[in-house]
């Protein structure tokens, strides 16, 4: 994957980066950036000079969602929570708005991730600043004390992934019907039990 960074009008890019949002949102793995450079109203060399190539269009993508949903900000106010279970709480929460709100590029991304190399990058990109969001939420609570005696800190990481894993959201809430305050406290619930000490 190549990766052209720095170059050009900041607000260019954002531009291309909102229309790629958008075109994913409405055609899915179709996406091709002559369609994206269109939307955008710049030329595909432009396309090319600010990101490289189609996979690090959708890579940056995926940065640019979190930077839009303030995501730094909200992870932060996680860590700062009262308490494991507040934390813990407060985790499923964030989960379930930040899923809900990216559910249509989520989708496209998950689906395609075997298929196309590209998206195929974008979502293992993702999944990977996923995991070490989780392990670093997993570090408070071991720093804290509060994680229970017998959780390695690894395993317990990857448990609130697995726990916290788009297809668990998306079965619960969008195939059984759940809504999402059932599915903070019922996760929240499991994830209390299982990963913090007794108090």
């Amino acid at each position: 994957m190549s990766t052209t960074t720095g170059y050009g009008d900041p607000e260019t890019r954002n531009r291309i980066l909102r229309a790629t949002w958008e075109l994913l949102a409405e055609h899915g793995a179709q996406l091709k950036l002559a369609d994206v450079a269109a939307r955008a109203s710049v030329s595909r060399q432009a396309i090319y000079l600010h990101f490289g190539d189609r996979t690090a269009v959708l890579v940056a993508l995926v940065d640019h969602m979190d930077e839009t949903l303030d995501l730094g900000e909200s992870v932060a106010a996680v860590h700062a929570a009262p308490g494991g279970a507040a934390l813990l709480e407060a985790a499923m929460y964030l989960n379930a708005t930040f899923w809900t709100q990216v559910l249509p590029v989520a989708q496209v991304l998950e689906a395609a991730q075997h298929s196309d190399d590209a998206l195929g990058a974008a979502w293992r990109d993702r999944m990977r600043f996923r995991q070490a969001t989780f392990r670093a939420m997993i570090d408070t609570l071991h720093e804290r004390d509060e994680l229970a005696e017998d959780w390695a800190v690894d395993d317990a990481a990857g448990t609130l992934y697995a726990v916290a894993h788009f297809d668990t959201w998306r079965e619960l809430v969008h195939e059984l019907g759940w809504s999402d305050d059932r599915y903070v406290r019922s996760m929240t619930r499991l994830l209390c039990s299982a990963l913090l000490r007794t108090p």
